[in-house]
């Protein structure tokens, strides 16, 4: 029977990998070709994932999904001494990280990670950066069945149903030991925050407004991220990946224009109130609508 080790190279996405001969030693950016001679390589490429990888620190790394009911690993790579090693999951379609139009695979993806880290007894504090090479005879590598790549979807189904999936919602709370929970939780505190900051840079060169998205981000991130994550802050390109994508959809999206024209329908639908507590109930709801009709306009840019 064919073993998954047939599609790896398909599976693992970086151009120019980071990867080193030691865990510990200098890695340095090498030809696909290069990297996968060496025993630690780079994981995923900082806009994109394919890998979900969980860095198990007990023994027995081989033994865990099974034990935990979950379906066959793609692979699980090991010290071949302690049996703890790195058990991965293929993902089918690999999610962009940076895309602000699609955040529903991200945040599933957060929640996911942060599942498999909970009920495979996961390191917290693994950056997910680095991980090892399964085709390096420096480590003892169990190969899952040819047809081991997941649907995220799936995963998260599989979860669920050992309820072992976070909560959609609150990332700060919910997917603290997700590498992507860092990548969830700025873009919703940042965005939010952008809706309203883009109209004082209305009428000035978008890369200044794109200047003030990158260092109120990066405040996030030497903050809340750096305080409340396992993992640590972001790193320097992600945040630059991250606050292009916020920076440029808010500023097609939010325009001078579009602003006029949501104040001119909440204007006429609180005037088709009619009276003086008619308009003041209507002047209410109209703050409540125009809420809504923000957060609708964005929930459709998702979609």
């Amino acid at each position: 029977m064919d073993s998954f080790e047939t599609l790896f190279p398909e599976s693992w996405l970086p151009r120019k990998p980071l990867a080193s001969a030691e865990k510990s030693g200098a890695y340095r950016h090498v030809t696909r070709q290069r990297a996968l001679e060496l025993p630690y390589i780079e994981a995923n490429p900082l806009v994109m994932q394919s890998l979900v990888i969980t860095d198990r620190d007990a023994s027995d790394a081989d033994w865990a999904a099974d034990l935990a009911g979950l379906p066959s690993p793609s692979y699980v790579s090991m010290n071949r001494v302690t049996t703890t090693g790195h058990i991965v999951y293929a993902l089918k379609n690999p999610v962009c990280l940076t895309d602000a139009a699609r955040r529903r695979p991200i945040n599933l993806l957060a929640r996911v990670e942060q599942g498999l880290c909970d009920v495979l007894g996961g390191d917290a504090s693994y950056g997910h950066r680095i991980t090892k090479n399964p085709l390096s005879t420096a480590h003892a590598t169990l190969w899952g069945p040819a047809d081991a790549l997941y649907e995220l979807r799936a995963l998260a189904h599989t979860l669920d149903e050992i309820h072992a999936l976070p909560e959609a919602g609150n990332p700060r709370r919910n997917v603290t030991r997700s590498t992507v929970g860092r990548n969830v939780t700025l873009f919703d505190t940042t965005r939010m925050w952008a809706y309203r900051a883009v109209r004082h840079s209305w009428g000035g060169p978008v890369a200044e407004w794109e200047h003030t998205v990158f260092e109120h981000i990066h405040l996030l991130n030497e903050t809340i991220i750096a305080d409340e994550f396992a993992t640590g802050p972001l790193g320097l390109n992600e945040l630059k990946h991250l606050s292009r994508s916020i920076s440029r959809w808010v500023w097609r999206n939010f325009t001078p224009e579009t602003f006029r024209a949501r104040q001119k329908a909440i204007s006429l639908r609180g005037a088709s109130k009619g009276g003086k507590e008619g308009g003041h109930k209507g002047g209410i709801a109209s703050g409540a609508s125009r809420r809504a009709h923000t957060r609708q306009q964005f929930l459709e840019g998702l979609s």
